[in-house]
């Protein structure tokens, strides 16, 4: 991360430093609701989940064997959704995103697979990458273009857009305020959840006891860790997200993980343009007609067959 915020950080001050400077563009495919991008690690092709709330970019074993990548001494364990899984790095000759060369000469290996809807990803694009940037998450243009960070009062998106107030971060998340049933939390911005979710904690300050989680369905979650987790579904009153409103939104509460009241997934994400600006604690939602739609508002989070 070093040598790519050397190669490619802000430059200048002024006009100059303000100046927006595209790094890579890539198109981007809406998968069984998650973002996927192509990438190249030695000369090969990789298939990515674009994931804000994964710390590393990450490969899985299956991967790293086929594009047969030596290991590297390190090795590092995480926890998420379902416990804690084990990683070990592998050499690399940089990461190529839309046809840009990022100097990184290892990435982390996890011991899982990622199957979506039948198709075999290769890896998560992690916050490491996605969040050391500004970037530009347009779902309905189907493209994520990645800038050259600016710090100046004028670094906003060259598209209308709302900037949602509050943001703050906790070891390289993305908190954004959210208010649940006309409770303030903070959730983190994780794309690479299918769908969003609320801490239990959150929920029993919003009034859902433990009896009512009891009575609601149930469904299977996974994280990146190896083992599903059965948690509730519940139809809460109202949410919150900067001025987005959404009405009787059906959302899994999972347990407390330490990082936030929550997790702000792709069902959010699908359907708008988000402009994320992490080390300068800046979030923006587009306004305009052309640069997002309406779906979502009014009918609460898209529930997916998971």
């Amino acid at each position: 991360m070093v040598l790519l915020m050397a190669g490619c950080a802000e430059t200048g001050s002024g006009a100059q430093g303000c100046a927006l400077v595209a790094l890579a563009a890539m198109p981007l495919r809406l998968h069984a609701g998650l973002l996927l991008v192509e990438a190249a690690i030695a000369g090969k092709p990789v298939t990515l989940l674009v994931d804000t709330g994964a710390e590393r970019t990450t490969l899985t074993e299956a991967a790293a064997a086929r594009l047969g990548l030596p290991h590297d001494t390190h090795a590092s364990r995480s926890a998420g959704i379902g416990g804690v899984t084990a990683s070990f790095d592998v050499q690399i000759p940089g990461l190529v995103l839309g046809g840009t060369r990022f100097p990184l000469e290892r990435l982390g290996v996890g011991r899982f697979h990622i199957n979506v809807a039948g198709t075999e990803l290769d890896g998560l694009l992690g916050a490491d990458i996605l969040l050391a940037f500004e970037l530009d998450i347009d779902t309905p243009g189907h493209r994520i273009t990645i800038y050259r960070l600016r710090r100046c009062e004028d670094a906003v998106p060259p598209w209308p857009a709302a900037e949602v107030a509050g943001i703050t971060a906790r070891r390289d998340r993305m908190l954004v305020p959210i208010v649940l049933n006309g409770i303030s939390g903070k959730a983190v911005l994780d794309t690479g959840a299918q769908a969003s979710a609320v801490s239990e904690d959150l929920a029993a300050r919003a009034g859902v006891t433990k009896a009512m989680l009891a009575e609601d369905p149930r469904i299977m979650v996974h994280g990146a860790a190896p083992n599903p987790l059965p948690v509730p579904v519940h139809r809460f009153d109202s949410l919150f997200i900067g001025a987005q409103r959404i009405s009787e939104p059906r959302i899994d509460v999972v347990p407390s993980a330490g990082l936030g009241d929550g997790l702000i997934g792709a069902d959010f994400i699908r359907g708008r343009r988000l402009w994320l600006a992490f080390p300068t604690r800046r979030l923006f939602i587009a306004t305009a007609p052309s640069a997002t739609n309406s779906a979502t508002p009014g009918r609460g989070f898209a529930t997916l067959a998971r």
